[in-house]
């Protein structure tokens, strides 16, 4: 039985980073789901329609990296709210699909709450 809490997706190749992000969003109130790769989030976001917002890391390791996966989800699951962060450099806009949010890292959790607070996914993030 599907969950009645928004389901997010954070694809995140360093487990700890993955960990944190997931926490973030679990304690405000999202079902949590986490893939290390591009290979795994396809597969995971296939199993789990319900899942509403993706927060991938743009320098994934792996034959598909973080930007890749972004604009693959724009094209294939447009309503899917995405969230593309990076540690390595700042990223442009034109590097990121439209309506994609970027985030630094290191971010604090009440910057990735806002975000994802700001498609009305949460009623008091």
């Amino acid at each position: 039985m599907p969950s009645s809490r928004p389901a997010a997706l954070i694809v995140e190749d360093q487990p700890f980073v993955g960990l944190v992000a997931s926490d973030i969003l679990r304690e405000s109130g999202f079902e949590t789901f986490h893939a290390q790769d591009a290979k795994d989030a396809t597969a995971l976001l296939d199993e789990h329609p319900e899942i509403e917002v993706v927060v991938a890391d743009a320098e994934l390791s792996g034959p598909m990296h973080g930007l890749e996966l972004a604009w693959q989800l724009s094209r294939e699951r447009p309503n899917v709210q995405l969230v593309v962060t990076s540690a390595g450099h700042e990223l442009a806009h034109s590097e990121v699909p439209q309506g994609a949010r970027v985030l630094r890292k290191p971010y604090a959790s009440g910057e990735l709450r806002t975000l994802v607070a700001a498609k009305g996914l949460l009623e008091d993030a």
